[in-house]
């Protein structure tokens, strides 16, 4: 499944409007590629032990191909030997009953 972007010229209209101040289409490119390298070394970290894991979704209007269409936004939740809950996993699906793997 794909889920259509925010364009850099919304986030660019967005963050003006919120935040007054300008930023340029590169910037905000920058930024998200910035992102997109914490998210990755999110997604590689090592959990360690997980004593109990909570899996559930919550569904969030999306657009695709044109259309809006509910997705089941999946998180996967773990509680660590000392009590601390994690966020150990989040997908975009457009069904919960869809079969997931790790990307």
């Amino acid at each position: 499944m794909y889920v259509q972007g925010v364009s850099t010229r919304k986030v660019k209209v967005i963050t003006e409007q919120l935040c007054g101040v300008e930023v340029s289409a590169t910037q905000v490119s920058r930024a998200a590629a910035q992102l997109d390298e914490v998210l990755q070394e999110w997604r590689e970290r090592s959990l360690g032990e997980i004593n109990y894991l909570y899996v559930d979704a919550r569904y969030e209007k999306v657009r695709e191909a044109g259309q809006v269409r509910d997705a089941a936004v999946l998180v996967v939740t773990g509680i660590n030997p000392s009590g601390e809950r994690q966020i150990l996993g989040v997908l975009v699906s457009l069904s919960e009953h869809e079969t997931h793997s790790p990307r």
